[in-house]
C-alpha cells in the first residue's frame, strides 16, 4: 500500500470507530507523539489500543474531517477538523505520519 493509502484506511477505521482496524494501521512498535515533545504518549500498539478504545467508547459522534494532505515520500501530512470528541465541539490539527511499507511507524500531533 501507498503511505497515503495506510494513512487513509486509518481515518476510515477513527471514523467508524474500528478500533482493530486502527490498530493494526499502526506497526507493532509504533510510537505517537504530541509535537514538540520527546516522549511518546503512546508506544505500541497495545498503548495506541487503551488510548483510543476510551475516546472511541467516550466519542459516539466521533468524526474527523480531512481539510488538506500532502505526501512526500513516507511521510504524510494531514490537516483535519475533529468533532464530537469527548465534548469538545471542534479540534483542529496537524498530524504527521512517517509510515513503512504496511503501517504507521510514528505520528506527531500538532493541536491548535
Amino acid at each position: 500500500m501507498l503511505p497515503e493509502e495506510i494513512v487513509q484506511k486509518q481515518l476510515n477505521a477513527y471514523n467508524a470507530r474500528d478500533i482493530n482496524t486502527f490498530v493494526a494501521c499502526h506497526a507493532h512498535n509504533a510510537q505517537l507523539y504530541s509535537f514538540s515533545e520527546t516522549k511518546a504518549f503512546a508506544q505500541g500498539q497495545e498503548q495506541i489500543r487503551t488510548i483510543y478504545s476510551e475516546i472511541f467508547k467516550n466519542s459516539p459522534q466521533l468524526h474527523s474531517k480531512l481539510i488538506h494532505r500532502i505526501v512526500l515520500g513516507n511521510k504524510v501530512i494531514d490537516h483535519e477538523e475533529i468533532t464530537g470528541r469527548k465534548g469538545i465541539e471542534v479540534l483542529e490539527f496537524i498530524a504527521i505520519y512517517e509510515v513503512d511499507d504496511t503501517s504507521i511507524v510514528k505520528a506527531y500531533f500538532i493541536r491548535e
